[in-house]
């Protein structure tokens, strides 16, 4: 079924109700528009080279535009509009509801968007990195605390040492991001099943705690060039959704194959679940549409992008109620383009 969307001005074509179907459409809230002419938020609709709006208050009848025009970004954007006036009591009206319903959109408008949105996430998360300096500092506190006094306890001083690793990691990572662009990392030649017994050590006890089972098909893969930690954090985030799809316990199989693509050599990590699953219209979301899921969603985006980055690919399979797998494909050393 197509979509409609709608708002209404006064006499003046001026705003006055502007509602959440056309504000998600438009990506403008009715706090951006109220009061505003319309036509500084839509390009101005003619009929006869007048405007409609102001046609429909002379006439007063309902006006259908079949198959409208309007110029976007990317040439035209085609849609059915209906005009129609609302009357008081007496006849005179009081305003004009105008229904939008595209057979068309505007494609680099879109991808305009995203990146509007893509400038906000990078605003949020250099503050958020400076904000996370502080608390990081008192957690490699507590780590080296623990470390020295239980010297002892060698399963305490082997997460420790993770620990430890990982905070260093994390803040070499922050200062990087706070002073260039991610996209400098320095890719380095490594082991992807290594990569995978350190992250299965870092989930261990929260897989354990929530009773999952947690199994290991590792193949005899070759090596990749990539900067370990954003595969680290692209792995971290599949493993940790398909963790938290199984409150109540469940299996974990972490796999890693070969695989050849177009003649192209791929080294594949796959994650497979036996949680709730995600429908179609959830995997959509995942890929595409990060922003309007803050948890599950926002985290498989940074997996994606880090994959894209280094000329990869995710794919997403799942069925409701019976789980989810995630397939990362990352080409082989040879094949990556040069930075």
């Amino acid at each position: 079924m197509r979509q409609s969307y709608s708002f209404s001005t006064n006499r003046q074509l001026c705003i006055k109700y502007w509602g959440k179907k056309i504000s998600s459409f438009t990506k403008k809230s009715s706090e951006d528009v109220l009061g505003k002419k319309y036509y500084e938020i839509f390009p101005r609709i003619f009929v006869d080279n007048n405007d409609a709006l102001s046609v429909v208050f002379k006439t007063k009848n309902k006006l259908i535009l079949k198959g409208y025009y309007f110029n976007c970004l990317n040439g035209k954007t085609k849609a059915d509009i209906t005009i129609s006036p609302r009357k008081t009591s007496n006849g005179r009206i009081s305003s004009i509801n105008v229904t939008i319903s595209p057979l068309s959109s505007c494609t680099v408008a879109e991808e305009l968007y995203k990146c509007q949105r893509l400038i906000d996430i990078g605003k949020t998360a250099s503050t958020l990195a400076h904000g996370v300096r502080s608390p990081l500092n008192a957690i490699k506190g507590a780590v080296v605390y623990l470390r020295e006094k239980y010297a002892k306890e060698s399963t305490l001083i082997e997460f420790t040492k993770i620990m430890e690793e990982e905070i260093a990691r994390l803040d070499h990572f922050i200062s990087k991001f706070l002073s260039s662009s991610i996209s400098n990392a320095a890719p380095s030649l490594i082991n992807v099943n290594t990569l995978l017994e350190k992250i299965n050590i870092m989930t261990s006890l929260q897989a354990h705690s929530l009773n999952i089972n947690v199994s290991r098909e590792l193949g005899n893969i070759p090596g990749i060039t990539i900067n370990p930690f954003q595969l680290e954090q692209a792995i971290l985030n599949v493993v940790n959704n398909a963790i938290e799809s199984m409150p109540s316990g469940g299996e974990l199989v972490i796999r890693t194959f070969s695989e050849k693509r177009s003649r192209r050599d791929f080294v594949v990590i796959e994650v497979s679940d036996t949680g709730a699953g995600i429908s179609k219209k959830g995997i959509f979301k995942l890929e595409e549409k990060p922003f309007e899921d803050t948890g599950r969603g926002f985290g498989m985006f940074i997996t994606r992008e880090i994959i894209r980055y280094y000329s990869g690919h995710l794919e997403i399979k799942s069925e409701k109620n019976v789980g989810t797998s995630v397939k990362l494909y990352l080409p082989v050393a040879k094949h990556l383009p040069v930075k």
